[in-house]
């Protein structure tokens, strides 16, 4: 398993969060001031420069007012079809 910010799961990921403010209305730095946090950490988060742990996760869902749950489907369909690719033969594919 690839780990990392550049892989598609961390990218679906961040692509996630920033639909997710953008659909609230939500400026960067208003997310910044719901996380206490500076806003150039939420744009880094946002284009995929920095991984968030899973406690920081669900404290973004928080302060986005989303269900973290919505996110964690969506990173397991692309997991899944990882590892099928991963363990199909070639000449199934």
């Amino acid at each position: 398993m690839k780990k990392g910010i550049y892989t598609k799961q961390n990218q679906a990921l961040c692509t996630w969060l920033k639909s997710c403010r953008k659909k609230k209305g939500l400026t960067v730095r208003e997310v910044a001031e719901r996380l206490e946090t500076c806003h150039s950490k939420v744009v880094r988060v946002e284009n995929g420069e920095r991984m968030l742990n899973l406690v920081q996760f669900v404290e973004w869902a928080v302060a986005l007012q989303v269900n973290p749950h919505d996110a964690i489907d969506a990173l397991w369909v692309i997991e899944m079809d990882e590892q099928t690719r991963a363990t199909t033969p070639s000449w199934e594919k």
